[in-house]
């Protein structure tokens, strides 16, 4: 199944889907941002970091589920920042399955996957803008 289905046509499907996890971790730790961005002078994560966050993770969604490759670049600084400031994993339930002792470890092995498999994809993607010299 889906073995018949043209490659740029798979590959864009598989963008939708980054897409998608983006804007479920996005929706998942909308509280975690909303208190991140209460200004307090106590406050462990900078408005400034969580608006570039957000803002960056916005972009990512509408760029990658347009399927436009440029959705990549905000996604790319996206991964990091959530996984470092924020702690957000992308995929939310899985760090719940494991010990508590072990939620960070999970959650940073789920988001690097994640970021190894997003510069997968953009390189197979740009694998077709090949300018052949003949």
């Amino acid at each position: 199944m889906g073995l018949d289905l043209p490659k740029s046509y798979r590959l864009i499907g598989a963008t939708k889907l980054l897409a998608v996890l983006v804007i479920i971790s996005l929706i998942q730790h909308i509280e975690i941002i909303i208190n991140a961005l209460r200004f307090d002078v106590l406050s462990m994560v900078p408005v400034g970091v969580t608006i570039v966050v957000l803002i960056s993770g916005i972009l990512a969604c509408i760029g990658l589920f347009l399927g436009e490759k440029w959705g990549f670049i905000p996604l790319y600084f996206y991964i990091p920042a959530t996984t470092l400031f924020l702690h957000v994993s992308l995929i939310p339930f899985i760090p719940n399955i494991f010990p508590t002792q072990h939620h960070d470890i999970v959650m940073m092995v789920i988001n690097g996957l994640v970021l190894l498999y997003s510069v997968l994809l953009l390189l197979r993607r740009m694998e077709t803008n090949y300018i052949k010299e003949y």
